[in-house]
């Protein structure tokens, strides 16, 4: 991120703009979103491709993170209230998801999914992502580990019932328990290249809103 924001307004005030997007001439894996402020990404990491996606969202559409294996610099909040966000849910009245209009009839609520075996190889990679960061190695070292995470995960998804259908997966919003996230896979949650129809959605009609 950046804690020259005043500078870079200055130098972005040269051209109209609605999005800002920060390159960084870094190979360190990395990237921010924050709502109506801007995105920044690793530019020279072999998946800023994905961190300019995932990130965009955030900065976008306010789309909330997905994930919960992986460490994060947020003090993570009791669930107490429904998230604001629109692709996470706490649930707390399963015939009022906010995203229902996309939600098959014979899809339950919560939707089952092989969690608990997924969660224990995400919490592995983790522990290996922490150990790659604390001995400095070359960003080559996680960018192999980010492919191998990406294969496994493939195989976990295959084996799916409802991998394609949109329902209410546990885990979203750095919460294994409480959160749930419309469709079992989209970018917010892993590197997988592909927004869920939630997102696809929000993202649309901010969209609509500058080119209509």
């Amino acid at each position: 991120m950046t804690y020259e924001n005043k500078t870079i307004r200055d130098v972005a005030s040269a051209v109209p703009y609605d999005f800002m997007i920060i390159l960084i001439n870094e190979k360190t894996y990395g990237g921010g979103g924050i709502y109506g402020l801007y995105t920044t990404v690793s530019a020279d990491n072999k998946f800023a491709e994905y961190i300019m996606i995932h990130e965009l969202g955030h900065h976008m559409a306010a789309l909330a993170d997905e994930y919960y294996t992986s460490a994060v610099a947020y003090e993570v909040p009791k669930i107490t209230v429904e998230p604001w966000e629109t692709n996470i849910t706490a649930m707390f009245d399963k015939n009022n998801l906010k995203w229902k209009d996309l939600v098959e009839t014979d899809t339950p609520l919560p939707t089952p999914w092989n969690k608990k075996a997924f969660d224990k190889f995400g919490y592995t990679i983790q522990k290996t992502r922490d150990s790659i960061r604390a001995a400095l190695l070359p960003a080559p070292v996680m960018e192999a580990l980010f492919e191998k995470q990406l294969k496994t995960e493939n195989a976990f998804f295959a084996k799916e019932k409802y991998k394609d259908k949109v329902g209410a997966f546990e885990g979203a919003g750095y919460n294994a328990k409480g959160l749930y996230r419309s469709q079992l896979d989209c970018i917010m949650y892993t590197r997988h290249m592909v927004y869920c129809k939630v997102c696809q959605k929000s993202l649309g009609m901010v969209m609509d809103e500058y080119i209509k």
